[in-house]
């Protein structure tokens, strides 16, 4: 989608996963966007300019927050400009406006522990004494610009400040209603200006598998030897985003099946990301899509590898034929493990990504 021309836009919010812009104009208020209002009225959004920056303000009272409930995400990374009397916030994954994750700056605690501050609001609640330890320190201060990043995957949150490489915030997220949802910028008991918001949707990390047990490397990579697995077991490590496969057998060797369902609603093209040690064969469907057999050792990085899956209304099966180091080793047979030789390397990641 082309970016919309308005005359007067002066915020646009930028969605780069469907390249489509969402703006507030003077005298625009865009129907995407819901105006929240401590006293349930439903006020026009105006564009301002605030210290140099063209921004949207929100005052507390009549405009409490804005909601864009057209968009939902799960993983992502969202930049913006802030300038905050007392306290600034970003709620997402909401489900509606009385539950999200929330995200909140206290520039007049700049400096302190409590200048970044996270808690998950549970129907409309802001329960702040109960997540003590879900803060930290940042260099913001009252009614000054500061930038702010933050990035979500699965439930690891990261808050970043004036292009920090260093987050000023890493935690694991405490449990909402929903998993993704829309965007929300909110302030409280005074205002606060938000600028240039652009968000960033990332892959989702395939972590859920089925494996088959251990085979021979002598076994073909081939479907018809995946219709000969009688057991498989799954697979699903909360927090590692890597498939070691290692992690399931006493003795590493050989070769095996990782198997992993997609269902979709209608037909549709996603991105496969992925990395992977030693070799890999990758079948969609019973079609081989991609095969690596040179046999690879670097380090495993997510996104390496990019190929295109045409996937079908229904289920779609994902088959990674895969065979670890120990080509490098012994003639093939791996590394002296105290005693024995066995892989040391073994495993991918990948995740899934729209097109």
């Amino acid at each position: 989608m082309d970016m919309k021309n308005i005359t007067g836009i002066l915020l646009i919010l930028t969605i780069v996963m469907t390249a489509a812009q969402y703006g507030f104009g003077q005298g625009i208020h865009l129907p995407d966007w819901k105006v929240l209002s401590e006293d349930n009225k439903q006020p026009d959004l105006n564009d301002t300019v605030f210290l140099g920056k063209s921004c949207v303000k929100l005052d507390g009272t009549q405009k409490s927050a804005i909601w864009n409930k057209t968009i939902s995400f799960r993983n992502f990374r969202m930049e913006l400009d802030v300038a905050g009397a007392v306290m600034s916030g970003i709620g997402f994954h909401v489900k509606d406006d009385q539950n999200y994750q929330f995200i909140y700056f206290r520039p007049g605690y700049g400096g302190t522990e409590e200048a970044v501050q996270y808690i998950p609001i549970y129907n409309g609640a802001l329960s702040w004494v109960m997540y003590g330890k879900y803060q930290s320190n940042a260099d913001i201060k009252k009614l000054e610009w500061f930038h702010a990043s933050i990035e979500v995957q699965d439930n690891n949150l990261k808050v970043f400040t004036n292009y920090n490489k260093k987050p000023d915030m890493d935690i694991m997220m405490l449990n909402t209603s929903a998993a993704q949802g829309g965007i929300l910028l909110r302030t409280m008991f005074g205002t606060s200006y938000f600028a240039n918001v652009s968000i960033r949707e990332l892959p989702d990390y395939v972590t859920n598998w089925e494996i088959s047990e251990q085979m021979p490397v002598t076994t073909n990579f081939e479907y018809s030897q995946v219709k000969k697995v009688k057991v498989w077991k799954k697979i699903d490590e909360a927090g590692d985003t890597y498939v070691n496969l290692c992690r399931y057998f006493e003795y590493p060797n050989g070769m095996l099946f990782a198997r992993h369902n997609i269902h979709c609603e209608s037909d549709e093209s996603r991105l496969l990301n992925f990395d992977f040690a030693g070799k890999l064969h990758i079948l969609l469907n019973g079609k081989e899509i991609f095969f690596y057999d040179k046999f690879k050792l670097d380090r495993i990085e997510e996104g390496t590898n990019r190929i295109r899956l045409n996937l079908v209304k229904g289920d779609n099966e994902l088959i990674f034929l895969t065979e670890g180091d120990g080509y490098l080793f012994s003639n093939g047979k791996g590394y002296n493990s105290l005693g024995r030789l066995q892989y040391q390397n073994w495993g991918f990641i990948a995740s899934l990504s729209k097109m």
